[in-house]
């Protein structure tokens, strides 16, 4: 990492277009982390509360304010892909992740890195249609009420897999049903949809600390928990599993984590573009299965840690309970 941080004061913005939840303020976290063995680097962070006037006036803001880089999260995608264009034609390096702000490397901004959206919903679909009958109604959660761009490319991955598989899950919905990354949201959302639907046979989502929502609305109309592929988990999700996987055996749990990390390879993206350095980073990452219960790699409940924590960051221990503190 030093080897990028080159000698000159640097300025870099984090900006990201949603901010109220605790995977955000993990990343803003491994982003400081990440930057902190550049000891010349200045970082500022905003978020925007999904607001897109607001996320637009941020990016116009640094680049006014002659930040050399941007590292963003645009959840609008192409709706703010202009503002993204003007910070990268003013000579400000602009590296988007995860959430597609539409656009071309080399052309719109300097780098991008997302999940791998096709493997990760393969390996969800996969999972699932080893454990469920053909034809599972599959409940597909995620995403803000508008539709973000990261949920629906995880939407269409596992609707594509399942579709060459012959069906195995069909989703009951056209589109995600929105969580808004909150669990709070995420039960009232879970508590319309079992009022509507008799028979939900699978979860799949993108973001495991909003499914704390969906169990808790499974438990309290009675209804049996089915089993659940999702990433982005946490600590409270695992131990909810431990305390209630033997009064729902079918809820089996299946996580694709680490996703916090990416934030990293979007600071080293940014840092390579600024010292004008070959950008040796992956714009396609493969996030790691890190709970599979059906083939023994049971969840973590850590109670020495806040039940929000992600345990598949890179940040220590003693530095991801401070996020917290």
């Amino acid at each position: 990492m030093q080897q990028l941080c080159g000698d000159r004061p640097l300025k870099i913005a984090h900006v990201a277009g949603f901010g109220g939840n605790s995977w955000r303020r993990i990343t803003q976290a491994e982003l400081a982390d990440e930057l902190s063995a550049c000891d010349n680097v200045t970082l500022k962070y905003t978020q925007t509360d999904g607001d897109l006037q607001k996320y637009i006036t941020a990016i116009n803001s640094y680049t006014a304010q002659g930040f050399d880089a941007i590292i963003t999260y645009d959840d609008f995608g192409s709706q703010a892909l202009s503002a993204l264009q003007q910070a990268h034609q003013a000579g400000v390096v602009v590296v988007p992740y995860i959430s597609d702000p539409g656009g071309k490397v080399g052309v719109d901004y300097d780098g991008y890195v997302q999940y791998n959206f096709d493997t990760e919903g393969d390996a969800m679909t996969r999972w699932l249609a080893k454990i469920v009958d053909p034809g599972a109604r599959m409940l597909f959660t995620g995403g803000l009420a508008g539709g973000s761009p990261s949920t629906l490319a995880l939407f269409e991955a596992v609707r594509q897999t399942s579709e060459e598989m012959g069906d195995p899950v069909t989703s009951l919905t056209d589109q995600p049903v929105p969580s808004s990354w909150d669990p709070a949201y995420m039960q009232r959302a879970a508590a319309g949809a079992l009022a509507k639907y008799s028979q939900i046979d699978a979860i799949v989502s993108d973001y495991g600390n909003a499914d704390k929502g969906t169990i808790r609305a499974f438990v309290n109309a009675g209804r049996s928990i089915p089993p659940l592929a999702t990433s982005a988990t946490d600590n409270e999700l695992g131990c909810m599993w431990v305390d209630l996987h033997e009064a729902n055996p079918d809820f089996e749990l299946f996580t694709l984590d680490g996703t916090t990390t990416v934030v990293r390879i979007a600071a080293r993206k940014a840092l390579a573009a600024l010292g004008k350095l070959p950008d040796n980073e992956p714009t396609n990452f493969d996030l790691k299965v890190f709970v599979d219960t059906v083939n023994g790699k049971l969840p973590t409940c850590r109670k020495d840690l806040p039940p929000d924590a992600d345990l598949s960051s890179a940040l220590s221990p003693e530095k991801l309970a401070a996020v917290f503190s």
